[in-house]
């Protein structure tokens, strides 16, 4: 879980236009040598569920992450793939065990993609109250898979 003043520095970045998925990026960024502006554009379209309330953006940012950590840069072998992908399953199978789906629309129990029911996650504040801690409660669980 992230300290108060991680949880705000998190909101001020939603309040700013910075997604999930870029923040979760962007956490992980200087450790793998990638500058804060790439990490921001290369995850820039990857919120709310890619656009589609699909694979929520806190996911798409922690497996972009986690290729940086364990991915390969060429032809590789099918043990190495095996191994990628079973780290990346594990970790999809606790997100979606913590968070009752990998999809937006599972988390907010909403469909953004409907205008009736973005109203209602925006009367709801689900933004805020569900998506803000849900970007450092993925950094610390991805944490166990990099």
């Amino acid at each position: 879980m992230c300290k108060k003043m991680d949880i705000d520095a998190v909101q001020n970045g939603f309040n700013t236009g910075i997604i999930c998925a870029q923040q979760v990026l962007n956490h992980f960024s200087e450790r793998f040598g990638l500058s804060e502006k790439d990490a921001l554009r290369v995850a820039a379209c990857f919120g709310s569920g890619m656009g589609q309330a699909s694979t929520c953006g806190c996911v798409t940012g922690a497996l972009m992450a986690m290729g940086l950590a364990h991915g390969v840069a060429g032809p590789c072998s099918l043990e190495q793939k095996q191994s990628l992908n079973a780290r990346r399953d594990a970790f999809m199978a606790a997100f979606a065990a913590a968070n009752g789906s990998i999809e937006c629309r599972g988390v907010l129990g909403h469909d953004l993609t409907d205008p009736q029911q973005l109203a209602v996650i925006k009367e709801k504040k689900l933004f805020t109250t569900v998506c803000v801690p849900l970007i450092c409660d993925t950094c610390t669980l991805l944490e166990e898979y990099l």
